[in-house]
């Protein structure tokens, strides 16, 4: 198989740690220190409201909801904790150009949380899992089809249930990471019969798939963005990723695949859009998926979600990493 160049994961790794220390260096600036403190973020990295300012997903940014000011987050407008009386409005808090009185439609911030990252501990986890699998795959695979997979998957998980986030703002490439995780899932079945002991190579890669989910139920991280990262994998591999062909049938099936899963890309596209932007609907049991209701551990984020909906200002918690 030709090996190809990995410029895109060399490019999107070298440019996410510049991004993050620009973070930090934000953060020091607003802060007078690159660090805010673990009761802030246990990530071990910046305040909530420079993560916001640099583009985190920050549902008001992106969409007109039911208030206009919110309590300034850590890291805007000399706010240095979460317990503060300072109101902000929101072109204060989303930046980029927004005025005052403007309604927020930075859409875009679907896309920049995949460049940031929350702190020291997520951006060494993530570009470990980048470095040791991404750059191998881009060499298998090509650069073309990894930077589309890679791109479609993290956009993909930042849009899927964002509604359920509430005012939580949300970084991180993990999205993009799942759909790596769901093309080398791919790349096992469809090359199972080359493979020596192919049944113990799926279970191992299972385990580390549910076992990566699992950490998702755990407060503060966004397994929303995971399991969309992961559904979208699936579908643009089986439309990009090269395949073994071993008969006419084998080819048939593999084509009947491809076009079902650009039809169902294109189609679960349009409707986390339109869910997120023109559905009133709450999905009642989705919590579930992102966080265990065990003892009270959830309770923040539950309150989250109901405060946005009945107050006018409110408080951005710690964010999500993902």
């Amino acid at each position: 198989m030709k090996q190809h160049k990995p410029y895109f994961m060399y490019f999107v790794t070298l440019f996410q740690i510049a991004v993050f220390l620009f973070e930090l260096y934000n953060n020091y600036v607003a802060m007078k220190n690159p660090f805010v403190g673990m009761n802030q973020n246990p990530m071990l990295g910046p305040s909530s409201g420079v993560l916001i300012s640099m583009g985190a997903r920050f549902v008001p940014c992106i969409k007109e909801i039911e208030y206009n000011q919110i309590y300034c987050p850590p890291g805007i407008k000399g706010t240095m904790d979460f317990n503060t009386t300072n109101v902000c409005n929101m072109n204060e808090v989303c930046g980029f150009g927004m005025k005052e009185g403007d309604k927020p439609n930075q859409w875009y911030r679907f896309i920049t949380p995949i460049f940031i990252h929350c702190g020291l501990l997520h951006i060494l986890f993530n570009l470990s899992f980048q470095v040791r699998t991404g750059i191998q795959m881009e060499k298998d695979f090509g650069t073309l089809r990894i930077a589309i997979i890679y791109m479609a998957s993290g956009i993909f998980g930042f849009v899927f249930e964002a509604n359920s986030a509430g005012i939580q703002p949300s970084v991180g490439c993990s999205g993009s990471l799942y759909g790596l995780m769901a093309c080398l899932l791919l790349d096992l079945i469809q090359s199972w019969k080359l493979i020596i002991g192919p049944w113990k190579e799926l279970i191992k890669m299972l385990f580390i798939i549910a076992f990566s989910l699992g950490i998702g139920l755990l407060p503060f991280v966004d397994n929303y963005a995971h399991i969309g990262g992961f559904i979208m994998g699936i579908l643009t591999g089986l439309v990009l990723l090269p395949s073994i062909i071993f008969s006419k049938r084998d080819l048939r099936i593999k084509r009947i695949l491809m076009i079902l899963s650009i039809f169902l890309s294109i189609g679960l596209f349009v409707w986390v859009f339109r869910q997120f932007y023109y559905s009133e609907n709450e999905c009642k049991w989705c919590h579930y998926l992102n966080c265990l209701p065990i003892g009270n551990w959830c309770d923040s984020l539950a309150t989250q979600t109901t405060t946005t909906t009945v107050t006018t200002t409110t408080q951005p918690p710690s964010p999500y990493n993902q």
